[in-house]
């Protein structure tokens, strides 16, 4: 093995640990401290994927939506097959109104893993936010069939419950 090799090797597993800490804060409700673990694995490790990913989720809960979408955006740029960070980058564009970029997201997580039922659900909830009905419940629809596959009762009863705010006729 490579110099090179030995030390991005323990650069990588020094960036997890700071990685871990930070989901460890932030299950904790610690978001700044968390953040701030994210930000030194990604120092020590700048492609670290996950660490990014984390920082954007640390980010989309302290409501800092702008910068959330820079790290999922990092986060895709070191792996652009995560459908994961495609869906957690919808959720940060549809926070900021920005539903046409989030539907791209939702659709770009879709083509890397059609069977993902989180990703229809929130690209439902994206639509309907635009006033486009029949797209959404296409999409809700597809999401409860995809939860129902999997066993997942919780899912299916999310789902249920956005497609009767759809059904009811607004005040």
């Amino acid at each position: 093995m490579r110099l090179a090799d030995l030390q991005s090797s323990e650069n990588l597993q020094q960036a997890e640990v700071y990685n871990n800490q930070g989901v460890e804060l932030a299950e904790q409700g610690r978001l700044a401290e968390a953040i701030a673990a994210f930000h030194r694995a990604i120092l020590i490790y700048p492609e670290y994927e996950n660490a990014h990913n984390n920082l954007g989720l640390a980010l989309g809960n302290q409501n800092k939506f702008a910068e959330a979408v820079a790290a999922f955006n990092r986060a895709i740029e070191i792996n652009p097959r995560n459908f994961e960070t495609y869906n957690n980058l919808g959720i940060a564009l549809g926070s900021q109104g920005k539903f046409a970029e989030a539907i791209a997201a939702f659709n770009r997580a879709i083509q890397i893993n059609p069977n993902d039922p989180v990703a229809r659900q929130n690209l439902g909830v994206a639509f309907w936010s635009q006033g486009k009905v029949s797209q959404a419940v296409a999409s809700l629809q597809k999401a409860r069939e995809l939860y129902a596959m999997q066993n997942n009762p919780t899912g299916m009863q999310e789902v249920e419950v956005i497609l009767n705010q759809i059904s009811l006729p607004p005040n």
